[in-house]
């Protein structure tokens, strides 16, 4: 199949990538590597504004890796399922392998699972002052923000612009790390590399690893019967599948109200016609959607957007008839049900599921085809497309208690070890055998010929996938991050279920949402 490609990429503000990922099953490993393909130059380019965040610098980061001490420990701090750590640790041997071949230094990569990215944040928070931090690190941005933020004096992370361009070990410069001159900056989805600039302060803190976004599942012979009360005139699987894919928001709740009044006729266990999962993603994406501003970097600050004014009413007004629309039995979320609604969905509880694409796995139900569980993207307020860009970044940290130079010989692997784990051939191996329902960060990587032919598989992890390329391709939003970010994201995902069950209106708990995060902004 040749995939679709828009014209021009849209460089939106930044995300907060603290949104449920929910997860995929474990992918089953596997020693042997993927064969390698011809990636093709991709036709579209980053806008101008991703295009920007790297300049080249007049020298090498380090004039020589001469100076190194023969063995170098580089660690790497990942969460993930036993798949993905098998595939991490396979491909971080490969890489030590030809580094020796090529240079003859010795470069070790211990590649370690220290649980959640909460688990790994916390951990480096404590470990910052002792030295106990590793060299990169799975990361959400609001976690880089939280660390810049600490910094005193001498800097805890290293700014990656520098390193992108580098004469030495910039894009493109080291083919035996299958690093060609066509995989360079520009090659990666602009969004993707774009969110690792926004923090209060200038350059680039974090570097793509994966993505995901979210997603709409649905039960196709179910929904077809929906469609028989709702558009009668609108049969059969693909022409319903094109349908809901360009259903705006106001549609979607007619389709639900349809669902609801005759759920008897369609599916006699239905309990609510949609599940969202994560209520945070709710507000925010359609905050984002609706064009009501959320935060921002003002003087070097993180800044709240919604405090007062038409952007508060506006807000207030939309969770308020979020109220009707959960009182109407027309939707949930994880809020109100504390628990994910794969289980509801897989159970026929439930006609359409929102979620992470990589939780695709779990929407899946046991026994049935693949082609009868649909995917599409999630309904957009005022048809205004724009999705939740999810999944792990890195960052690399400087340890306190180690000299420059040490610190320099460390980073100067990690950066390169960054440029293994995503140049196309070995991102598409993470993807598709270590964590299935995310997508490879470049380009080149959706034409290459082991993710094409994963894509054709008939599996509802490949049909989720073409959703992200396809479809959504580059339609990314993204937040601002700062001191305070994720516990705003936090308490906005909490107005939910305080709203909806009638526990709170909508003007006290977006007060309270916006007075918590206050105390942690500085």
């Amino acid at each position: 199949m040749k995939l679709n490609k828009k014209s021009t990429l849209f460089v939106l503000p930044l995300t907060a990538l603290l949104a449920a990922c929910g997860g995929s099953p474990a992918g089953a490993s596997s020693a042997t590597g993927l064969s390698s393909s011809a990636a093709s130059q991709p036709s579209v380019a980053p806008s101008s504004e991703a295009e920007s965040t790297s300049v080249s610098p007049s020298s090498s980061v380090l004039s020589s890796d001469a100076e190194f001490p023969d063995n170098i420990e580089v660690d790497f701090w990942s969460t993930g399922s036993q798949g993905m750590t098998t595939q991490l640790q396979l491909i971080a041997e490969d890489f030590e392998a030809k580094v020796k071949e090529a240079t003859g230094k010795t470069v070790h990569v211990n590649v370690t699972v220290e649980g959640s990215y909460d688990t790994i944040a916390d951990k480096i928070n404590k470990g910052l002052s002792v030295g106990n931090v590793p060299t990169m690190a799975v990361a959400y941005p609001d976690t880089v923000a939280n660390i810049l933020n600490q910094e005193a004096g001498k800097p805890y992370l290293f700014d990656i612009t520098p390193y992108m361009s580098d004469p030495q070990i910039g894009f493109g410069k080291q083919s035996y790390l299958g690093d060609k001159t066509a995989y360079n900056k520009r090659d990666i989805v602009g969004s993707f590399l774009d969110e690792g600039t926004h923090y209060a302060r200038e350059g680039m803190f974090s570097f793509p690893f994966m993505k995901s976004s979210e997603v709409m599942f649905y039960n196709v012979d179910d929904v077809e019967r929906a469609y028989q009360f709702y558009k009668p005139n609108v049969l059969g699987k693909d022409n319903i599948r094109a349908d809901l894919n360009e259903m705006d928001w106001n549609e979607f709740e007619n389709l639900l109200g349809v669902v609801a009044k005759h759920k008897a006729e369609i599916l006699n266990t239905l309990e609510t016609s949609c599940w969202y999962d994560s209520d945070s993603n709710w507000i925010i994406t359609q905050m984002e959607q609706r064009g009501i501003p959320y935060t921002s970097i003002k003087d070097g600050k993180g800044s709240i957007d919604f405090k007062d004014g038409e952007a508060r009413t506006d807000v207030e007004d939309m969770v308020t008839h979020f109220k009707s629309l959960y009182e109407g039995g027309l939707i949930t979320t994880k809020g109100i049900e504390n628990t994910y609604g794969s289980n509801a969905f897989t159970n026929g509880e439930v006609l359409f599921e929102i979620g992470s694409s990589g939780g695709t796995g779990y929407n899946m139900p046991e026994g049935v085809d693949a082609s009868k569980i649909g995917v599409v993207t999630i309904p957009a307020a005022n048809g205004n497309k724009k999705y939740v860009s999810q999944g792990p970044t890195i960052t690399f940290l400087r340890n306190p208690t180690l000299k420059d130079a040490e610190n320099e010989a460390k980073m100067f692997y990690a950066w390169q070890f960054t440029k293994y784990l995503t140049n196309p051939e070995t991102n598409v191996r993470l993807c598709i055998r270590g964590s299935e329902g995310y997508i490879p960060i470049r380009y080149s990587a959706y034409e290459d010929a082991n993710f094409q032919e994963f894509l054709e598989d008939d599996t509802l992890t490949a049909a989720s996938s073409k959703v992200l390329i396809n479809e959504i391709q580059s339609d990314y939003y993204t937040n601002a991050v700062f001191p305070g970010s994720a516990q705003l994201r936090d308490n906005m995902g909490g107005v939910i279920p305080y709203v909806l069950k009638g526990e709170k209106t909508a003007h006290q708990a977006i007060q309270d949402a916006i007075d918590n995060a206050s105390t942690y902004m500085k």
